[in-house]
């Protein structure tokens, strides 16, 4: 519910709703997202862009409740092949020099001569889910290095080259999603992730604790929530039960949590495991800065976005609270207004204490919007939810725009 406008206020517009937008296809527009803060790049990850695995994914601190769906999957035994490729061009010393030291390190190395048709690269077979074979095929050229589609071994580099085959002996072809763009994820695993994370919230969250949160959220059993040692110290039990400051009624799960969780200094996001099932784990902001968004940016123009943004009425008010303007507005044109708490409290904004008002005149709420923020330091962007529907995003003037540059 709105707060109530201060005694003696008045607040007056003509209503005039537009329909929400249908759901839109959301896997092109997070090639554009993705790339910004909070996060980084959409695309298929069947080859590795990460450097050498710095670490292993982290053992995780027991929730408060047990988490619905978790498992604790063996990892499948894994067998790494290596193939180097030669042409007409390579050195056959350094290929020598190559298989000898891979022997001493007790990789199994094949090399022959290529053939048109081969191409370097990383591919995965399994048998069952008990075990998977990797097979690494890398081309050797004419200065003695081992080349693949994404990276490269000059001579002499035997032990970077001996990590990375133990990495995808841990993760599989995809290697270890540290340092990987869109944490990781294939195309089809960040899809299954992304609609899980689609469903509405069916209840009411203003003044509810976390903890009764989470319980009515529906995670799926194939990507159950898991806090990690630092969120859960972070978090402590005082902090399940402080409440939420605000109404995510009708918001996609991903983007409702994702508030929720900033609001306590939190983050999650899809954590691939060697064993290759993905959970979201919940991180101390302190951790982990490549985050699951609050909302994503969509390419369509803000007219088309949010139609009801901008349709010309009458607006006018007279000292009224920000917080209380932001309210009012989201009921009368039916798009929700979703509040970057955090970013207000390091700058000291404290809306309820705003006082604003505007004069009897016609425009539209996009152009209002402009104005009332404005006057508090802060500003506005129209994003879309997980499940296509458009809320208006506010947060300070010092915030990255999430609009692709």
């Amino acid at each position: 519910m709105p707060a109530s406008p201060r005694s003696g206020s008045s607040f007056r517009e003509v209503i005039a709703v537009s329909p929400l937008r249908a759901l839109a296809p959301y896997f092109l527009s997070a090639m554009l997202v993705i790339g910004l803060s909070p996060i980084a790049g959409f695309a298929q990850q069947r080859s590795q862009n990460s450097p050498t695995a710095r670490a292993r994914a982290r053992d995780l601190a027991p929730t408060a409740k047990p988490v619905n769906g978790e498992r604790n999957a063996k990892v499948p035994t894994t067998l790494v092949t290596l193939e180097l490729l030669t042409g007409a061009d390579a050195s056959a010393l350094k290929s020598h020099e190559w298989a000898k030291q891979c022997e001493a390190l007790g990789i199994t190395c094949t090399i022959r001569r290529g053939r048109e048709d081969d191409e370097p690269g990383v591919s995965e077979k399994s048998r069952g889910g008990a075990f998977r074979q990797v097979a690494v095929v890398g081309r050797l050229d004419n200065r003695g290095r081992i080349v693949f589609p994404d990276r490269a071994f000059a001579p002499g580099e035997v032990k970077r080259l001996a990590e990375w085959l133990d990495e995808l002996k841990s993760y599989g072809a995809q290697g270890s999603p540290e340092g990987q763009r869109v944490w990781g994820l294939a195309k089809d695993q960040f899809g299954s992730v992304f609609e899980s994370l689609m469903p509405r919230v069916e209840f009411e969250t203003m003044d509810a604790p976390l903890g009764e949160i989470l319980d009515h959220f529906k995670f799926s059993p194939k990507h159950p929530l898991k806090f990690t040692v630092g969120a859960n110290t972070r978090l402590g039990e005082a902090g399940r039960g402080e409440v939420c400051t605000q109404s995510l009624r009708g918001i996609a799960q991903g983007t409702a949590l994702s508030l929720i969780l900033a609001e306590r200094g939190l983050g999650m996001k899809p954590r691939r495991n060697p064993d290759g099932s993905i959970d979201l784990a919940v991180y101390d902001l302190q951790e982990a800065k490549n985050v699951w968004p609050v909302g994503w940016y969509q390419g369509n123009t803000p007219g088309k976005t949010a139609p009801s943004l901008f349709v010309f009425k009458e607006i006018h008010f007279d000292d009224v609270d920000v917080d209380s303007v932001l309210s009012a507005s989201a009921e009368v044109t039916g798009v929700p207004v979703l509040i970057d708490r955090m970013n207000l409290k390091s700058k000291e904004i404290e809306f309820a204490d705003i006082p604003v008002d505007f004069p009897l005149k016609k425009t539209t709420w996009a152009q209002a919007y402009d104005r009332i923020l404005g006057k508090a330091g802060c500003k506005y962007e129209l994003l879309n939810d997980e499940s296509g529907r458009p809320f208006v995003w506010v947060t300070t003037m010092q915030t990255p725009s999430r609009k692709p540059q």
